[in-house]
């Protein structure tokens, strides 16, 4: 549960993410973008996600 209040009838990230909609928006494009246009394979890339979450202390 996140210890600031979600909004925009998001929940988890996205909801945290909403209390600044600009930044949500910024977010889902720079990432979405990544995802789309980059050469590497999407197996390395979900490697490489996990891996950020773990070094970030995401339990995600």
């Amino acid at each position: 549960m996140p210890r600031i209040t979600e909004a925009g009838g998001l929940s988890g990230f996205a909801g945290v993410y909403m209390q600044r909609p600009e930044l949500w928006k910024a977010f889902r494009f720079h990432y979405g973008a990544l995802w789309e246009y980059s050469t590497l394979d999407a197996t390395t890339k979900d490697l490489l996600r996990l891996q950020s979450a773990n070094i970030n202390g995401c339990r995600y």
